[in-house]
Parts: structure tokens; C-alpha cells; sequence
């Protein structure tokens, strides 16, 4: 069995994205170091050591709850994809799969699944965008071969193909 490096970041739903942008950049000294306007910020402690680690996503709703999901680093694309047959084999259900475009670190090949009580986390192992000048996120089918998954992470040509 695979065993996630650690904690990588929390996404929370938020009401007031300005407000909450305020709090953790002014009270506790998080940097924003992206954000999609009006909709997401993404914050750091240390740009130069994570991406972000915590993401703010406006979109709750009265009583909705507040965390997106809980993301755990896993050290290469296989680990995330035996996590993903051992989801299958235990019946834990699998909520997406997808790679995620982050703005320095290149792309991810992640899988998003479901805890018990239905919240969301998400097992993800870096790999480097064949184009970082047009990194966007990308769906994924985690049952190919591992270097098709990187392939299809990385905005690669599917694997055995010429470009």
C-alpha cells in the first residue's frame, strides 16, 4: 500500500472571499500567490516551498459545508495510481480524477475520493507540463499504464504516438 509525504493544502468554501483573503493575509501573513478573480485565491506561507496551501473558493451557501477537500502529496504518479486501484478494491468511492495546473510546480496527477462521511480528499503526485506557458487543468483516466497518465498530465501525446 502506498503511504501519502504529507499534508499539501485545504480548499474552504467561503461567503465572503475578500473578507477572508483579508484575515489570513493580514492576520496570519499568508501570501496570495494566484487567484482566478471573483472565484478562488490561492495562498502560501512560502511561495519558494509550496504552491499554495490553503485555497479559498467562494461559493458557500447558508449552511453548506466548508471544505472542498484535503489534498495529501504522494511522491510520483504510481503511488497515486495504486491508491487509486486500492480505493477500487476497498469500494471507496472515487469523486475525480483530473491534473491540476498549479503556477510553478507544473501539472498534477491527482485523485479526488471520499472519506466515510462523504468529505472530499485528494491523493496527487507532481509532473512537469510539456507547455508551462499553457498549463490548464486536464481530465485523466487513471486505469491506463502509468506513462499514459503522466502523458495525459502533462499535455503530452498519448504514449506511443509521435507528435
Amino acid at each position: 500500500m502506498p503511504k501519502v509525504m504529507g499534508l499539501s493544502h485545504v480548499v474552504l468554501y467561503v461567503n465572503d472571499l475578500d473578507k477572508m483573503v483579508a484575515f489570513y493575509r493580514d492576520v496570519l501573513g499568508l501570501t496570495v500567490y494566484h487567484e482566478n478573480p471573483g472565484r478562488m485565491v490561492f495562498m502560501t506561507a512560502d511561495p519558494a516551498v509550496e504552491d499554495h496551501e490553503l485555497a479559498l473558493a467562494k461559493g458557500r451557501e447558508g449552511e453548506a459545508k466548508i471544505l472542498a477537500h484535503i489534498a495529501w502529496h504522494v511522491p510520483t504518479a504510481a503511488d497515486v495510481k495504486a491508491f487509486y486501484e486500492e480505493f477500487k478494491a476497498r469500494g471507496i468511492l472515487i469523486d475525480h480524477t483530473v491534473s491540476h495546473a498549479y503556477v510553478a510546480m507544473g501539472n498534477t496527477v491527482s485523485c479526488h475520493f471520499l472519506d466515510p462521511e462523504g468529505n472530499r480528499l485528494e491523493v496527487f503526485a507532481l509532473v512537469k507540463d510539456a507547455d508551462p506557458e499553457r498549463r490548464h487543468n486536464r481530465q485523466l483516466d487513471l486505469d491506463q499504464t502509468v506513462d499514459e497518465i503522466v502523458a495525459q498530465a502533462s499535455g503530452l501525446p498519448p504514449v506511443g504516438t509521435h507528435a
